[in-house]
């Protein structure tokens, strides 16, 4: 029996601003920030993170916490993977084509990607970067994980990638679901128009022309400054490891093989210079802008445009976002509908999930650029299972030991919620339906830290 462990970590202060206005942010709103990051962070065990604040008009604040490794500690010029967050500069990419004549979004992907088992060439580039293309998600695929865990340090090629596209989900515009296949293709695209490498499109069109030289499309780019050690129970423990140090983990076969649908990595500075440009309108024009917030409801408050989320009641205001996560890696970003403030928090670690960031950092963070609030110290005890068995086939038991109501979740590799359910004492999980791989398996109090485990489907 394993449960999480609380590591605290000694804190680091370095705070600075952006260049590119003559205002600064004041010293106490500043040191809020700081104590935000250090509060969430200790309180929920992240191992190392990486945020930044920009204000339009005032500048931007730039904080960091805990460790890269032991007596390393993280600094805000490291590169962090920054996961399904690509997909919105893939997004605005095609929308810069489409405003310089090259292609429409209306257009069919059969234009330029012909015969490939699985993909209807009907489906719209549209399509594809809303995800209503249908298109079987390739990280579902049992042999993605497979292919990944033969040889971390191999390097591939995107047009690889399409064998695990398997057979639609549904039929094109006949409903929605997020699919990392949409993008993966969009990016085949866009290096048929542009008539090279991804990388160069993109550094030519959208990263060099707007200062964002510390965003880069790894492994086909090198990293312009050091990328922190990766903590994971991606090995089998129910804890963090230092998967880089421990098991010599090489980040190559998963950022090329996840390719346009989340192969970037950058500083949480150029994050937020990316997301405030492009939501100011000085990367692509306002009739680009409206067509990306053409949005279509999925669950609850949030909407689903082109590479964007819209949350439509946070902190009473509406806010666009897109997180990501890879191995090791976990982020979230938002950009305020009213104010313009950006925030993007980048951690080194994958057991923190991506609604802990958004909710309770990212919000509070959010709160704070337009008025105080007391920060709340969360505590809390994480909960003790026994899963068994696993590897397993149709379901797998919990036993919790506890009386009290808990909330179990099921997350693929890439992050998407597959289930949830609530269970007390003893429950059982079904993974009927699923595709044979890797899962993560959240066991939680309501509001608390979850303690996440490595379950494998056969």
């Amino acid at each position: 029996m394993y449960q999480m462990k609380k590591i605290l970590l000694p804190v680091v202060i370095l705070c600075a601003f952006a260049g590119h206005s003559s205002a600064q942010i004041s010293g106490g709103l500043l040191a809020r920030y700081q104590f935000v990051l250090d509060s969430v962070c200790t309180a929920n065990n992240i191992k190392g993170a990486s945020a930044a604040v920009l204000m339009p008009g005032q500048g931007i604040w730039k904080g960091v916490y805990g460790e890269s490794h032991s007596g390393q500690p993280i600094t805000t010029d490291m590169l962090f993977g920054i996961g399904s967050n690509t997909k919105t500069y893939v997004s605005t990419l095609l929308l810069k084509l489409q405003e310089e004549g090259l292609l429409s979004l209306d257009d069919t992907i059969g234009t330029w990607i012909q015969a490939v088992p699985n993909v209807n060439g009907q489906v719209t580039v549209r399509q594809l970067l809303n995800h209503t293309s249908g298109i079987y998600n390739f990280t579902n695929h049992p042999g993605f994980n497979a292919a990944l865990n033969n040889d971390f340090t191999a390097v591939w090629q995107p047009e690889q990638i399409l064998q695990f596209i398997d057979v639609p989900s549904f039929a094109p515009g006949a409903g929605w679901e997020y699919s990392n296949s949409n993008y993966l293709i969009a990016g085949l695209i866009v290096k048929d128009i542009m008539g090279t490498s991804f990388e160069v499109a993109l550094r030519d069109s959208i990263l060099a022309p707007h200062g964002l030289n510390n965003t880069v499309f790894f492994p086909f780019e090198s990293p312009t400054g050091t990328v922190p050690h990766s903590w994971s129970i991606y090995f089998g423990q129910p804890y963090l490891q230092d998967i880089v140090a421990g098991y010599a983990y090489d980040h190559s076969a998963m950022f090329s093989m996840a390719s346009a649908a989340g192969a970037i990595m950058a500083t949480a500075e150029d994050n937020v210079i990316f997301w405030d440009k492009l939501h100011s309108g000085n990367i692509i024009n306002n009739n680009s802008l409206q067509e990306m917030r053409t949005f279509i409801p999925i669950s609850g408050s949030k909407k689903y445009g082109l590479g964007i989320f819209r949350i439509n009641s946070f902190n009473t205001r509406v806010v666009f976002s897109h997180g990501g996560t890879n191995i090791g890696f976990i982020n979230e970003n938002i950009v305020d509908s009213i104010s313009g403030v950006c925030i993007s928090v980048l951690t080194n670690q994958d057991s923190v999930s991506n609604a802990i960031l958004l909710q309770r950092l990212i919000t509070v963070l959010h709160r704070e650029s337009f008025g105080p609030l007391a920060v709340q110290t969360v505590t809390s005890q994480p909960v003790n299972a026994v899963l068994y068995p696993n590897p397993a086939r149709d379901y797998i038991n919990i036993n919790t030991g506890t009386q009290e109501e808990l909330a179990v979740s099921i997350t693929d590799i890439s992050g998407r919620e597959i289930s949830r359910q609530s269970i007390t004492t003893i429950g059982t999980v079904s993974l009927q339906g699923l595709s044979s791989g890797v899962y993560y398996l959240a066991i939680s109090r309501k509001n608390e830290v979850p303690v996440i485990y490595k379950i494998s489907k056969l």
